[in-house]
């Protein structure tokens, strides 16, 4: 594993809990370290997503096919892990896609390997905060049906505002449940 993926992963998990060193090499010692080059999948509709990834370098889009247009479910950057959480707790093919939006490494651990790191240390049944944690927040998904678009696009600006220039318009819009259009509209309003 890559001596910086490596101290990034064991930074995130130390805010979860205070793991010792030992409980941290081993759990990095499971993960398998992967590159994924722009517009590749982690995880593609059909396929079961029996991992927990946590995202190194680079940034993911998790998306669904609705009728003929893409819907952003969510971003992910640095520092941050990824699963298809109803996929992954399930154990059932993913009906979502998670592609890489610039060339990214990603870090691995199969739901099997995690299951062993809690019944070996019982300490890293603190990782099923983590995963509640993975959950699309309900707020989210309550604002897109109502709140107006301004709204919804000023709560990105004050929550993820590198997401503006980091992802292009047309996800940003799918993600705030508009068009393209709408948003250009929206952000020539606020501006």
């Amino acid at each position: 594993m890559d001596v910086i993926a490596e101290s990034k992963i064991k930074s995130s998990l130390r805010e979860l809990y205070p793991f010792s060193e030992e409980q941290l090499g081993q759990f990095t010692k499971r993960m398998s370290l992967a590159h994924l080059q722009k517009k590749k999948p982690l995880l593609e509709p059909g396929r079961v997503c029996s991992h927990l990834t946590f995202l190194a370098r680079g940034s993911l889009r998790h998306y669904t096919l609705g009728g003929n247009a893409e819907l952003t479910i969510n971003f992910f950057t640095e520092g941050q892990w990824v699963t298809d959480i109803d996929s992954f707790l399930a154990q059932e093919p993913s009906k979502n896609y998670i592609k890489a939006l610039e060339d990214s490494e990603v870090a691995s651990i199969s739901l099997q390997d995690i299951h062993e790191m809690m019944d070996n240390y019982p300490s890293f049944r603190m990782l099923n905060g983590l995963i509640a944690k993975m959950v699309i927040p309900v707020t989210h998904l309550a604002s897109i049906s109502r709140e107006s678009p301004d709204v919804r696009y000023r709560e990105l600006l004050s929550k993820h505002p590198d997401w503006i220039t980091r992802f292009p318009q047309m996800h940003i819009a799918s993600y705030l449940g508009m068009t393209s259009e709408t948003l250009s509209r929206v952000r020539a309003r606020i501006s």
